[in-house]
């Protein structure tokens, strides 16, 4: 560190400062001749500085030329004593501190910026995923040798490659996700103080980050009588799967990890307080937000035909398969509903088109914005929220509106409702 700044009593000041010259090499200044500087900058990862010549045009003096190299080298980070001392620390890549992000995520000592909480299961998963990207492009390099141009770089080439069909691989969205997760590895390095090691001022023009427009995103929805088709063409686990997450406000994950003890004896309302994890590997009790814990209420006609459904259970899965476990989306989503959705003539939608449908129709109707953020279980910081709270707790209240506010679609008429043992029971009676 005293090679390149010194000081006393503590201060830290630049020792350098710069030289200029002319190649004619006189002692007099000839202001017709041009002019040229030398300075040094440090190198991240490198004991030794490079040094670096420029240009300075014109001068009419000795002094004209210093000032103007000592604004290039001000614009370089020469005289930055937080920029020297990120560059000649001991060398930290982007590989070695996006892992670390990773485990303190996981381990929740890093939390949400805004509602400092543990940051959710699949957010963590999305970060990783953009990491393992991330760490294949710059992963060896030092961070401190990461700035606006090397982030430039990063993004025209998220820009122009290719998937294996010939298509973009990244669409504006994921380009956007990634740099999000890229900009956090520096802004999640800090000292033992909570003070940033490696602060940028990102410039997101000259970066040329491309914005998203909310208007041109794949949102696919579906319509009233699509919905009612979808239920109409599904059966058993799959038609009620279908079912409540239209007429509900429930997360697919929600939906696969709910048990039935965690919905009410007159199956009215749904007590969202697990989610399966994303793995596989059982349930987890953080949810997406906070706010997703909630109770949902259902209209009548769906409570009946939940209660069909659910039959002479007690415990276990609502929706699980023939051994009394999850299902995974996937598999829920290839055997129920792909070939319904492709029928129809409708592809690339997914499970979050019915949660589009069901807050569309909401909306459509009267109930409070407030009931609707509360059962969709979206975060709402309004002023009304925590003066209306005394609302979403009056079940009463709920009950009515859910009921007021309908389904938006048709259930079948005789619906196809058999739970796993009544579809153990409908095959042992075929075969006596």
């Amino acid at each position: 560190m005293t090679r390149r700044l010194t000081g006393i009593e503590g201060k830290k000041e630049i020792r350098q400062r710069g030289h200029v010259y002319q190649k004619s090499r006189g002692e007099q200044w000839n202001p017709t001749e041009r002019a040229y500087g030398r300075f040094r900058v440090d190198v991240a990862g490198q004991v030794e500085q490079k040094e670096v010549r420029v240009a300075l045009g014109f001068c009419r003096d000795r002094f004209s030329a210093l000032l103007r190299l000592q604004k290039v080298m001000q614009e370089a980070g020469v005289f930055d004593v937080q920029k020297i001392q990120e560059r000649i620390d001991p060398v930290t890549t982007f590989a070695r501190q996006a892992a670390w992000m990773i485990t303190e995520m996981r381990a929740g000592r890093i939390v949400n910026k805004k509602t400092r909480e543990p940051i959710g299961e699949r957010t963590v998963d999305a970060y990783e995923t953009a990491i393992a990207y991330l760490v294949g492009v710059v992963g060896t390099r030092p961070l401190a040798s990461l700035d606006n141009p090397q982030a430039r770089e990063l993004v025209a080439r998220m820009k122009v490659e290719l998937n294996k069909k010939g298509g973009k691989r990244f669409s504006q969205k994921t380009i956007s996700d990634y740099w999000d997760a890229f900009a956090r590895v520096f802004v999640e390095a800090v000292d033992e103080h909570g003070n940033q090691l490696h602060p940028r001022k990102w410039n997101l023009s000259f970066i040329a980050l491309p914005k998203v427009d909310p208007n041109k995103q794949h949102r696919p929805t579906l319509t009233a009588e699509e919905m009612t088709q979808v239920v109409a063409n599904t059966t058993g686990r799959y038609q009620m799967g279908a079912a409540l997450l239209a007429g509900t406000s429930i997360r697919i994950a929600e939906l696969l990890g709910l048990r039935i003890e965690n919905i009410s004896e007159d199956r009215k309302t749904l007590y969202i307080r697990q989610q399966r994890k994303k793995d596989g590997s059982g349930v987890t009790d953080v949810l997406k937000t906070p706010a997703s814990h909630r109770d949902i209420d259902l209209h009548s006609s769906l409570a009946k035909m939940l209660d069909r459904f659910i039959g002479d259970r007690e415990t276990g899965f609502l929706i699980e398969t023939e051994y009394g476990t999850m299902l995974s989306p996937e598999n829920f989503f290839r055997d129920g509903f792909k070939t319904v959705f492709k029928n129809m003539g409708r592809t690339r939608v997914r499970f979050h088109a019915f949660r589009r449908f069901r807050e569309a129709w909401l909306q459509k109707s009267e109930a409070r914005q407030l009931l609707i953020d509360y059962w969709m279980g979206h975060s709402n910081n309004d002023m009304s929220s925590r003066y209306g709270k005394q609302l979403v707790e009056d079940v009463k209240y709920r009950k009515e509106w859910a009921e007021r506010v309908g389904l938006g679609f048709d259930l079948p008429t005789h619906p196809v409702l058999l739970g796993i043992r009544g579809i153990q029971n409908e095959k042992k009676s075929v075969a006596a």
